[in-house]
């Protein structure tokens, strides 16, 4: 097959840029942690709220969107600055806040739609992407982590792991599916995604944490960090097609233009909003 006629040059020299120029700036981002990383998180998650409702928008919803973008950016800060469970209190809080504004407009039209749709914004990129990632980030203080767990904090390398192996998943899957791709995963959803593309960005994942484990020698066996960066890659994947799905209710290809060469924000971050969750969880209740 002639390769030319498998990539495009120009998208894929943007894309290279951007992806290096964006993974620099989260590398600093990440081994600053802090309230740097807060910030960062944060400006990302109301981003990316942003495109979620612009979508619901474009389906013809009406929800709430400068109440979800706020209560949405707002998670993240909360996740650092107050005690765990009072993000908990947070989601419920703005459950109630959405009804409320939905009773003062005084209208029932089109109600069910407005207060699920908002909601499902705030906890698809406030909770799922943006607390978890502040809780990644800090996992020393809420679990009781190994003495010396690697050669940098273990919230610094665990989430840098799950970045690393998520990210080149999403890379080995572009070039082994655009150069192999034969078999269809989810056609009607995302067209290009193929069974030789997972398979590709599985075995660049799979080496990726290997690479991660030798360079930073973390606690644990060999196999434990193959099976996880297995995890980031198939888990990923998952979040993919899931927001390949809402862009194709919509019928457009990217959630917005922020990034050369990748689309928006969320088109960037898809795969890490389901892959950092369950990474935490799996890391928090096995990995510790």
């Amino acid at each position: 097959m002639d390769s030319k006629k498998v990539f495009d040059t120009k998208e894929l020299q943007a894309r290279v840029i951007s992806g290096l120029v964006f993974a620099g700036v989260f590398l600093f981002v990440i081994l600053e942690g802090g309230l740097v990383f807060v910030l960062a998180v944060t400006a990302l998650v109301a981003l990316a709220s942003l495109e979620i409702y612009q979508l619901l928008e474009m389906k013809g919803e009406s929800p709430y969107k400068f109440l979800g973008i706020l209560l949405s950016s707002a998670i993240p800060i909360i996740s650092y600055i107050a005690p765990y469970d009072f993000v908990f209190a947070i989601l419920s809080f703005s459950l109630i806040a959405i009804f409320f504004i939905q009773v003062v407009s005084r209208e029932f039209k089109g109600a069910i739609e407005k207060v699920l749709m908002t909601y499902f914004g705030i906890i698809y990129t406030g909770w799922l992407g943006g607390a978890h990632s502040i809780m990644m980030r800090n996992i020393e203080e809420h679990v009781d982590v190994v003495e010396n767990f690697a050669r940098i904090d273990a919230g610094a390398f665990l989430f840098m792991f799950v970045v690393a192996s998520t990210v080149s998943a999403d890379i080995g899957a572009y070039f082994a599916g655009k150069r192999f791709g034969r078999i269809k995963i989810a056609e009607k959803i995302s067209p290009g995604k193929t069974l030789e593309g997972f398979l590709g960005g599985l075995g660049l994942s799979i080496l990726v944490a290997i690479l991660m484990k030798i360079i930073f020698n973390p606690q644990g066996t060999l196999f434990t960090y193959i099976f996880l960066g297995a995890l980031c890659a198939f888990v990923g994947l998952i979040g993919d097609i899931s927001e390949s799905a809402l862009k194709r209710d919509v019928h457009v290809k990217d959630s917005g233009f922020l990034i050369p060469g990748h689309g928006g924000v969320l088109d960037r971050l898809d795969s890490l909003i389901f892959s950092i969750p369950v990474l935490y969880y799996v890391c928090k209740y096995m990995l510790f």
